[in-house]
């Protein structure tokens, strides 16, 4: 058997190999029956891809499933003291035009995305959040 840990439990799996590709997502009420949303979804990175390679999938993969999805801004940076990819990024849909900060890493064999996104007109409470993360990350080991 296989022991996985969630923050509630701890489960055991069958001796068959299985992959972690967890998805947390938080949200926050924000004015006017607003939400911002922080995601953070980690992947084991398959083969030998770099960090650039690995963004770009994702890049490419936004593109076919958020309408008008564009990226506003590029740059490297420092994620909790590891090389990442920031992004900012936008799309629409019907009703809105949403606002999206991304910190791409890979750390420990797993591609780590981090994002806040939010309406647009709370592009400052999404870039608040997204440095707080930034700021304040810490990578267990254990």
């Amino acid at each position: 058997m296989s022991t996985y840990y969630l923050n509630e439990a701890v489960i055991d799996l069958p001796e068959r190999p299985f992959v972690d590709k967890t998805i947390h997502g938080l949200e926050s009420k924000l004015p006017g029956d607003k939400t911002l949303g922080v995601l953070v979804h980690r992947r084991p990175v398959e083969g030998e891809r770099s960090l650039h390679a690995l963004v770009a999938e994702n890049v490419a993969l936004n593109q076919k499933r958020l309408m008008a999805f564009k990226v506003l801004d590029e740059a490297e940076g420092s994620v909790g003291g590891v090389p990442g990819i920031l992004l900012r990024t936008s799309w629409h849909n019907e009703r809105a035009t949403y606002y999206q900060l991304q910190a791409h890493v890979v750390f420990d064999g797993k591609v780590m995305i981090f994002a806040v996104s939010g309406p647009i007109e709370e592009q400052a409470a999404c870039d608040e959040t997204f440095q707080s993360i930034l700021q304040t990350i810490t990578w267990r080991t254990e």
